[in-house]
């Protein structure tokens, strides 16, 4: 999922069945191998951040600040601000 050159290696591993099918039905889903999935959250723990998180952080970031914009400028500054303070966090 990162680096396709990478090398990949076997990890065996157990996990509860409930995990197990949640995988199956996201590779599914996504039409990849399960293993890229369990691969994709182990590489990124503790921090779960996928596209569609990033996603709908930016919106409400966004929403928030027009909202605020025209009335109360400072506010929506420091929202602004504290939400590229989160980007470099996360990145």
């Amino acid at each position: 999922m990162k680096d396709q050159k990478d090398k990949k290696v076997p990890l065996p591993m157990k996990v509860r069945q409930s995990t197990f099918d949640e995988l199956d039905q996201i590779a599914k889903e996504k039409g990849i191998p399960r293993s890229d999935i369990a691969a994709y959250r182990i590489e990124h723990y503790p921090i779960p951040l996928t596209p569609e998180l990033m996603f709908e952080l930016q919106n409400k970031a966004n929403a928030k600040y027009e909202e605020l914009k025209d009335d109360m400028p400072e506010e929506a500054i420091k929202i602004q601000k504290k939400v590229m303070e989160l980007w470099k966090l996360l990145s």
